[in-house]
């Protein structure tokens, strides 16, 4: 078995073991874009792992409008706090991009874990993360301007991407955001003004990493340094 067998870099950095008892009990899948693949106040049945799908958690309310709170993509896993927990998901889980994944039952996950101890060890280090980001993204969006802000999060969506070409519209950073979409346009204008990126139609462009990653907060390299310790970068 080749060191990344899966595209899902939690799958690839289990161990050898690990993946090859895994690896039967996997089944692919093509999620198709605005599928919800876990209801809101629904038991997680089956656990995804993207490879280059990508997926939203949104919290949704009584009339009907949802606000967006985080994204995962190859790095990681879909509701997994629930799963671990073997309760019912406080949000829904929605495909932002179509594409390509892995697919378990919660149940046989849940088993292959309790029965092996390293893989529950990999999947409590991902919960580990996840929590971070959450707080993270917190102290973010009560402190940090939101210039910075839009530059964290589009470098973000580019470390779970294949390329330099993300979709990420500004409707969609501006719910991530917690901020008005014509605050997050002007945001997004500057950025562009100084050729660090360009956009059309929900699509952006990152021309310039070096140069973004010196506008956006240390929050971006705090939670990569994270990922990172985890092996998952």
């Amino acid at each position: 078995m080749s060191d990344k067998p899966f595209g899902n870099r939690f799958l690839d950095a289990l161990s050898a073991e690990d993946r090859r008892v895994l690896a039967p009990r996997l089944r692919g899948a093509v999620l198709e874009t605005d599928r919800i693949i876990i209801d809101q106040g629904a038991p997680v049945d089956e656990v995804h792992f993207p490879v280059d799908a990508q997926l939203a958690n949104q919290v949704r309310f009584a009339d009907g409008r949802a606000i967006e709170t985080a994204v995962v993509g190859r790095e990681g896993v879909s509701g997994l706090a629930p799963f671990m927990a073997d309760t019912i998901c406080a949000w829904e889980v929605v495909v932002r991009l179509g594409g390509r994944c892995h697919v378990i039952e919660a149940q046989v996950l849940r088993s292959l874990s309790e029965e092996r101890p390293t893989l529950m060890r990999r999947l409590l280090a991902l919960t580990d993360f996840y929590q971070t980001q959450a707080c993270q993204t917190a102290a973010c969006n009560a402190l940090h301007q939101v210039l910075p802000r839009v530059a964290r999060w589009m470098l973000t969506a580019r470390d779970l991407a294949e390329g330099d070409r993300i979709r990420f519209t500004q409707e969609e950073l501006a719910r991530l955001l917690g901020s008005q979409r014509s605050t997050v346009s002007e945001a997004a204008h500057r950025l562009k003004r100084r050729a660090l990126i360009d956009y059309r139609r929900g699509q952006i462009l990152i021309r310039d990493r070096a140069g973004l990653e010196a506008v956006a907060c240390d929050c971006y390299e705090l939670l990569r340094a994270k990922m990172a310790e985890v092996g998952l970068d």
